[in-house]
C-alpha cells in the first residue's frame, strides 16, 4: 500500500464538504478522516467502495491510480515562444556540445558537396547557433538568415553576430505564418520537429522556402536513442536505460496533440512523401564523454542534470504534481512513481559523487533531400 495516495482530501474539497460531514455519511469519526487524509492510516478495504460511491468516482480514482474527472490532459508547452524565451542561457551553454567541427565540414564538402556560395534559412533558429556553426565552413559569400518567434532569442542572435562581425538577417516570425519573399538554397532546422504538434506541416513550409534543387535539412534526436544512450560511471547501465511508461506518454502526446518524440526516425519518410528528391539520412557522430578532465566539467554536468530534471530533495507536493501530470499522459501510478524515483536516484548519485563522469549519445539524425527542380527534370514542388 506504500504506492497508494488516497485522493480523499482532494475529492472532499472539490465536493465542498467538511471532514465531519464526510465522517457522518460513512459512519466514522472526523479524526479518522483526518488520519486518512494525512496518510497516518488507510481505510479498511470494505470502506473503499463507500468512499468511492460517496464521491461518485471509481476505486482506482479514489486510490490515486487514475486521474480524477476534470484532471485532463494538458498539452506540453515546448512549442511556445514563452517556453523558449526562458531558455536563452541554457541554449547558449549547451548547443556547443551538439557537433564535432570536423563532421560539420565533412557534411558540407563531402555529403552535400557545397562548393559555391549559398543562402541559408534556419527555421526555428533560436539565437542562430547553426549559422555560427555552418558559416565558417561554407564558401565565402554565403549568407545566413534565421527565423524564430522567440523575440528574446532573436535579439540575442543579432547581438552575437554583430559582436563577431558576422552578417546575418534575423526574422522574428512564426514559421507557420510567414510568407517568404525570397527562396533559399539551403533550408534547415535543428531540434525543432520533436517539439511541434504538426511536424509534417513545418517541413512543408521549409520546402516552400527552398529554391528548386535546394536542400531541405532536418536535424533532430530520437527519444528512444536518448533513453538508451546514457551511462553514468558507477551506476547500473541497464537501470539507466529503463524507461517503462514513457512510451505511453509519447503515444498519448502523439494522439492528443500530434507531438511525436519519434519524429527524427520518421522525417526522411515524410520528406519523400512531400515530394523531395534524393532523400537520405546521416547520424551526427557527436558523443558527449564528460569527466573531470573536461574543461567545462562542472557547468556541462550541471546543465545536463538540469536538462533531465534530475532533482534531489524534491518535495512530496512537487513529486505528486509530476505524478499527476504523468497520469494524465497515460502512465500508471506505479510507472509514474518509478520514473520519479529513478530521476531522484540519479540526482542523488551526482550529489553524492561530485566527480562522477558520464557518456551520452544523443543520436541526432540528419535527414535531407532536394526540392525538385530543373536538375531532376521535374517541375518544382509546390504546396497544396
Amino acid at each position: 500500500m506504500n504506492k497508494i495516495l488516497l485522493r480523499i482530501a482532494d475529492l472532499r474539497k472539490k465536493a465542498k464538504v467538511t471532514q465531519q460531514e464526510l465522517a457522518d455519511s460513512i459512519g466514522v469519526s472526523f479524526q479518522t478522516i483526518s488520519k486518512w487524509e494525512n496518510g497516518v492510516n488507510l481505510p479498511d478495504i470494505t470502506i473503499l467502495p463507500l468512499l468511492a460511491d460517496y464521491f461518485k468516482v471509481s476505486t482506482d480514482q479514489l486510490l490515486g491510480l487514475k486521474p480524477l474527472d476534470g484532471e485532463i490532459y494538458i498539452p506540453e508547452k515546448t512549442a511556445t515562444k514563452e517556453f523558449w524565451n526562458q531558455k536563452q542561457e541554457y541554449l547558449l551553454r549547451t548547443r556547443k556540445s551538439y557537433w564535432n567541427d570536423d563532421y560539420t565540414r565533412f557534411l558540407i564538402s563531402q555529403v552535400w558537396k557545397i562548393d559555391k556560395p549559398i543562402s541559408v534559412l534556419d527555421c526555428g533558429c533560436g539565437y542562430g547557433f547553426l549559422g555560427l556553426l555552418l558559416l565558417p565552413y561554407l564558401p565565402e559569400g554565403s549568407s545566413y538568415t534565421g527565423i524564430d518567434f522567440a523575440v528574446d532569442l532573436i535579439k540575442k542572435g543579432k547581438a552575437l553576430f554583430e559582436s563577431q562581425k558576422l552578417e546575418a538577417d534575423f526574422l522574428c516570425e512564426n514559421v507557420f505564418n510567414y510568407s517568404v519573399e525570397n527562396q533559399y538554397d539551403f533550408v534547415v532546422c535543428q531540434a525543432v520537429l520533436r517539439h511541434l504538434d504538426n511536424p509534417s506541416a513545418f517541413i512543408q513550409k521549409m520546402i516552400q522556402f527552398a529554391k528548386p534543387d535546394g536542400y531541405v535539412v532536418c536535424i533532430d534526436a530520437n527519444r528512444e536513442f536518448e533513453c538508451c544512450g546514457l551511462y553514468i560511471d558507477g551506476m547500473d547501465y541497464q537501470e539507466l536505460c529503463r524507461h517503462e511508461g514513457l512510451e505511453k506518454k509519447w503515444q498519448t502526446e502523439l494522439a492528443m496533440q500530434g507531438r511525436d518524440y519519434a519524429v527524427a526516425i520518421k522525417t526522411a519518410h515524410m520528406m519523400q512523401k512531400l515530394g523531395l528528391a534524393d532523400v537520405d539520412v546521416r547520424m551526427n557522430d557527436k558523443v558527449e564523454f564528460i569527466t573531470t578532465q573536461y574543461a567545462d566539467y562542472e557547468e556541462t554536468k550541471n546543465d545536463f542534470i538540469a536538462y533531465n530534471d534530475w532533482t534531489s530533495g524534491i518535495r512530496d507536493e512537487q513529486k505528486e504534481r509530476l505524478i499527476l501530470h504523468l497520469l494524465t499522459h497515460g502512465l500508471s501510478r506505479k510507472e509514474a512513481e518509478d520514473y520519479c524515483s529513478r530521476n531522484i536516484e540519479i540526482a542523488d548519485f551526482f550529489a553524492d559523487n561530485p566527480t562522477a563522469g558520464y557518456t551520452f549519445v544523443k543520436g541526432n539524425m540528419i535527414s535531407y533531400g532536394k526540392k525538385i527542380g530543373k536538375k531532376t527534370g521535374k517541375k518544382a514542388n509546390t504546396l497544396a
